[in-house]
């Protein structure tokens, strides 16, 4: 039996904290799992650990962000926006669709496709059926919408709703998107009208509202740390979803070279727009697998500055 070095050792129990048991481990990082946080109006559930899985969901939205993996509850929601094309973010895409068909969702569901990856999602997608025996000329490719960086879209089936992509930095092409409600809300020179004058003007005609676009919610999806402050708009949202993959002093530079944000950046964010950030959430996801949630959960509560501990949340 070999004799792990200390230095090795060491290593491993700043990662995974010494008494952490196997169990305990194991449970954490269950892409089945999911987590649950609950806001006023909605819920965000799913998982996020990198490398292994990372997907979304907001049921109430009738909506999923990125789909490392398909449990069952995310088969009646019916619009899906992906980030990347990772496959960790990626690869249970058409497991979706396949499963939906199979229990003969009547609906079809939109997949909402980076254009940078747009072509290639659509070879994928036929080599992946004609691979499960498919025949060509039974291959019906689903709805898949090209999206662009900077042009909002409507959600097919939620008129209410709309995303806004936007370019993030990371190891290859990716997207962040804010979701939208969209609400009309009445003028502000009739704000102190009675109902019966705000009847009488709707009955001559008068337009008394005006369209409002208001933030639900940002994903930042995987990206570099300085697309936190290169992005300012995501800290309008009342809840931004932010990735923070690495931990550790001494991985600054693997978080570069991999594409991906330390939770220093993630200070530093904090510290550079501090002043205009109206967020009420900051969701932290997709930590690195080396570590445990106890070791997780004691960097973040070293490294976040204290004024802004309440409204961060680690997704674990």
């Amino acid at each position: 039996m070999s004799v792990m070095k200390a230095t090795e050792s060491e290593q491993i129990n700043r990662k995974r904290g010494s008494n952490d048991d196997v169990s305990d481990y194991t449970y954490t990082h269950n892409a089945l799992r999911q987590i649950h946080i609950e806001q006023k109006r909605w819920s965000l559930r799913g998982f996020s650990i990198s490398g292994l899985s990372t997907y979304f969901q907001i049921p109430e939205l009738d909506l999923c962000v990125d789909m490392g993996e398909c449990p069952m509850s995310a088969l009646s929601l019916n619009h899906v926006l992906l980030t990347h094309s990772h496959g960790d973010h990626s690869r249970c895409l058409m497991r979706h669709n396949s499963l939906r068909r199979m229990m003969q969702n009547p609906t079809q569901a939109v997949y909402y496709i980076p254009e940078p990856v747009y072509s290639l999602a659509i070879d994928l997608i036929k080599a992946e059926t004609l691979f499960e025996g498919v025949s060509e000329e039974r291959f019906d490719l689903p709805r898949l919408e090209c999206v662009r960086a900077g042009e909002n879209f409507n959600l097919a089936y939620r008129k209410d709703l709309e995303a806004f992509p936007f370019n993030v930095k990371h190891s290859i092409p990716a997207f962040g998107y804010t979701v939208f409600c969209k609400k009309k809300k009445l003028k502000k020179e009739y704000a102190e009208y009675s109902r019966e004058q705000i009847i009488s003007l709707k009955k001559s005609g008068t337009e008394i509202t005006n369209d409002v676009r208001e933030p639900i919610i940002s994903f930042m999806g995987d990206c570099l740390g300085e697309s936190l402050w290169e992005e300012q708009h995501i800290w309008n949202s009342p809840v931004v979803v932010c990735e923070c993959t690495f931990l550790d002093p001494d991985e600054m530079g693997m978080a570069r070279k991999k594409g991906h944000t330390h939770i220093e950046h993630i200070a530093q964010a904090l510290a550079k727009v501090g002043g205009s950030i109206s967020c009420q959430s900051i969701i932290l996801t997709h930590f690195s697998m080396k570590y445990s949630k106890k070791h997780v959960l004691n960097v973040v509560s070293k490294i976040i500055p204290e004024e802004f501990k309440e409204k961060v949340k680690v997704f674990l």
